[in-house]
């Protein structure tokens, strides 16, 4: 291998962790973000208030691409992983949400990475090298230290929610499998706005839906302009730059490997809300944020 070529690797690799650690930063400070604001809005309206606000941005993202001479079929089918995430993983993420306790599922979604490595291992035959799959372990061993306090001081679990977010987490690690044999063919803001685009009519026909039988009772009219855009840009963190920087790091990694870079997600979050709203991480939380760091650390070369 040239020099050229293994410097050219190695630029790639690079952009690929900053992708990944960006898309976690977003993740983890919107959802701070997306917990403030279920004060002011239903979850449904909330989600197509951010969704609406993210395909607009990410169209202007991919406008440097031209992205109408991507119109294709193979568009169309990729675009269809949007119904997974962000269209099933965040409606049913949030029903399940309602009917349990937020500790208990953010344990069963920590489980991601590793229904991420199962899935690519079952559907693609990707099997993951034994040093990934340890780093894997360790670091969910992490996010549960880091959940672990907010599970055993929430009350209200029950068997049904767990089950919707253990289908949610199902969901969200099946669109990481899947947009990663779509991620190489497409611009990463052609591909997310295509697929948001369709996440966007998932969210909207369940607002409707909702609203038509009565369990909805907000419009937008009833929310105050500021918190409007305020759930703006918490859409655009959390959607469009989070997706958009991910799919890019899809781009030179496997999805077990990606899998272990959403291990991070927490960490920004448990900073985000000591940042904004004033909650002290316990040493239980340092503990398992310790043990992710470590973990990612060891495993950033797997790709």
């Amino acid at each position: 291998m040239s020099a050229s070529t293994k410097y050219a690797n190695k630029r790639l690799s690079v952009i690929a962790i900053l992708a990944m650690i960006g898309s976690a930063a977003c993740w983890g400070f919107a959802t701070v973000m997306s917990r403030d604001l279920l004060s002011s809005f239903t979850a449904p309206l909330l989600l197509v208030i951010q969704l609406i606000a993210s395909v607009l941005i990410l169209l202007l993202l991919s406008m440097p691409h031209k992205p109408w001479v991507y119109i294709s079929p193979s568009l169309g089918r990729a675009s269809l992983t949007g119904i997974l995430e962000p269209g099933l993983t965040y409606s049913i993420g949030l029903w399940g949400l309602s009917l349990t306790s937020a500790g208990s599922a953010s344990i069963i979604g920590s489980t991601e990475p590793i229904f991420i490595v199962v899935l690519a291992w079952i559907i693609f035959k990707e099997k993951p090298s034994a040093k990934l799959f340890a780093c894997i372990l360790f670091a969910v061993t992490g996010l549960l230290l880091v959940s672990y306090d907010s599970a055993t001081s929430n009350a209200g679990k029950s068997l049904a929610g767990d089950l919707l977010i253990v289908l949610s987490t199902l969901f969200a690690a099946s669109y990481v499998v899947f947009s990663a044999k779509w991620a190489n063919r497409f611009p990463a803001a052609v591909l997310a706005s295509s697929q948001q685009f369709i996440g966007l009519i998932c969210a909207i026909s369940i607002y409707i839906a909702g609203t038509v039988l009565g369990i909805i009772n907000q419009s937008i009219f009833d929310v105050k302009l500021e918190t409007i855009i305020y759930a703006s840009l918490s859409g655009i963190v959390q959607y469009a730059l989070a997706f958009w920087l991910y799919l890019i790091g899809l781009k030179h990694l496997r999805p077990g490997a990606a899998g272990l870079w959403l291990t991070l997600i927490p960490i920004f979050g448990v900073v985000g809300a000591f940042v904004w709203l004033g909650e002290i991480p316990t040493v239980t939380m340092l503990a398992g944020m310790v043990l992710i760091v470590v973990a990612v650390y060891a495993g950033r070369k797997e790709e």
